[in-house]
């Protein structure tokens, strides 16, 4: 037993002490020296005998969090309802209409937006498993039209070419074949979009630093509960949400969805910026939105938002995406006078009370209102300067929350071998305690038996004799008898 004891130490020592490459650490010390611990503890918690009685989750867990120190990631999310402005508002931040605004709905994926050396888009795929859970989510969740648009599509006919495929780069040369590769993964139109997991776009000329990811969410309400559910879960681990709701009214349904991000946020009401979007569309942009913003921050300064008057009215900022774009289309000429843009753009400066032949005068005037540019400045300041910062800390968080639960884990293990130990007493306990007891009564047979067959030996001998004394008494009456005659 000592020897055992003695082998499985050695064991333990050896993997400790084992080399270990720390260099996808050396980003920041604090990261690497709760890598470096985690590490190890992963490779005792991966021990045969140790392995089986940890949670899977647990070991996820660890692992998703050593990923995360190897390869950081910042990311800023845009969630909110179907149609509230996400990929509109997307557009406009990176300057480049990509993120497609089609009437209808189009975010049913994640799509990852990212600074990289050249333009590309890389798709990854769902699962086999994951695509059962989704097809039985629309079907329980009843979303018929889901179903109906699948079919119509014949997309179960391509269901086999995509699910559990590896996932696919493709290089792009220029913007116009970039917005056209996303179209091909995300667009409604396509039968392949049902089965796209993830897409990242690179962007080469992005203005956010390495590390930093802007993600466009499907929508809250999304009528497959198993996509919504993507989201939902996505805005717990975000490290900034921007919840896009539309401007022109806060009815129940825009109120449900801001309390949904902040009941998703646990607990982090202040990485949560409310975008109230396509202020445009109000009759008169500025002075109705002076009203709304009233309404607004009674519901947000609750405690079920942010609880505090001044947080809520730093964090609600109306804008119009849309706007901003068409701006930048006018003044790059990339608008004709005969097109659709350029009416809708002239209806929207009405608005503003600016006819459009005075725009080049007003520009930069209509441009600020559209706040645009504030949110980039909050965005600067208030999140991506601090990003390096706000990593490590969301880190440090992530160590704790994990050292609990290995140690909550390790707890549980060392009570449950603690009962072995204790049953195991408790049955050589009850054995020893039997044993004595059939011991006791042996020996009381023994006794028994002794007993016993003294009696029968008495029995014997006395029988013995008895019968003796009867065939002398025979013989000698026999003998009588024949002198007799």
């Amino acid at each position: 037993m000592e020897q055992e004891l003695a082998a499985q130490k050695e064991k333990i020592d050896a993997l400790l002490n084992a080399p270990l490459d720390d260099t996808a650490f050396l980003w920041d010390e604090t990261t690497r020296k709760y890598a470096v611990k985690m590490e190890k503890i992963k490779r005792l918690l991966t021990l045969n005998e140790v392995e089986e009685h940890v949670a899977k989750r647990t070991l996820r867990n660890l692992e998703a969090f050593l990923t995360r120190c190897a390869s950081p990631e910042y990311h800023i999310a845009l969630v909110g309802a179907i149609k509230a402005g996400k990929s509109t508002l997307i557009n406009a931040i990176i300057g480049c209409d990509l993120a497609s605004t089609e009437v209808t709905p189009e975010t049913a994926s994640l799509t990852k937006f990212r600074r990289a050396e050249e333009d590309y888009v890389e798709v990854s795929f769902y699962s086999v498993g994951e695509w059962d859970s989704l097809w039985k989510s629309a079907k329980e969740s009843q979303a018929a039209v889901f179903i109906e648009e699948y079919n119509d599509l014949n997309a179960d006919q391509e269901k086999d070419s995509w699910l559990g495929q590896e996932s696919k780069k493709q290089i792009c040369s220029n913007r116009e074949e970039l917005k056209t590769e996303i179209a091909r993964w995300t667009s409604s139109k396509s039968p392949t979009h049902y089965f796209v997991k993830e897409v990242v776009v690179g962007l080469k000329d992005f203005d956010l630093p390495d590390g930093v990811v802007m993600v466009d969410t499907p929508g809250l309400d999304d009528v497959v509960v198993y996509r919504s559910n993507i989201t939902r879960d996505y805005i717990s681990r975000a490290n900034a949400v921007l919840v896009c709701v539309r401007s022109d009214a806060l009815t129940g349904g825009e109120l449900q969805t801001i309390l949904r991000v902040f009941q998703n946020a646990r607990g982090n009401a202040e990485k949560v910026y409310v975008i109230a979007t396509q202020i445009d569309t109000l009759n008169r942009p500025q002075r109705d939105w002076e009203k709304q913003n009233e309404e607004w921050i009674k519901y947000l300064k609750a405690q079920t938002c942010y609880g505090n008057k001044e947080i809520a009215q730093q964090k609600l900022i109306p804008v119009s995406a849309w706007l901003y774009s068409a701006l930048l289309s006018y003044k790059d000429n990339r608008i004709n006078e005969d097109e659709d843009a350029f009416f809708d753009l002239e209806s929207a400066l009405l608005k503003y009370k600016i006819r459009i032949e005075h725009l080049t005068e007003k520009y930069d005037e209509v441009k600020e209102a559209t706040n645009i540019g504030l949110l980039k400045t909050k965005l600067q300041s208030e999140i991506i300067s601090r990003y390096k910062k706000m990593m490590v800390d969301d880190i440090c968080a992530a160590y704790e929350q994990n050292k609990e639960d290995i140690e909550e884990q390790m707890l549980r293990l060392q009570n449950d071998q603690q009962e072995i130990i204790d049953a195991s007493s408790k049955g050589l306990d009850e054995i020893r305690k039997k044993r004595a007891e059939y011991e006791k009564k042996m020996k009381a047979a023994e006794k028994e038996k002794k007993s016993l067959e003294q009696l029968v030996s008495s029995v014997k001998t006395a029988t013995t004799k008895r019968a003796d004394e009867v065939i002398a008494a025979i013989k000698g009456l026999s003998a009588k008898n024949a002198r007799a005659r």
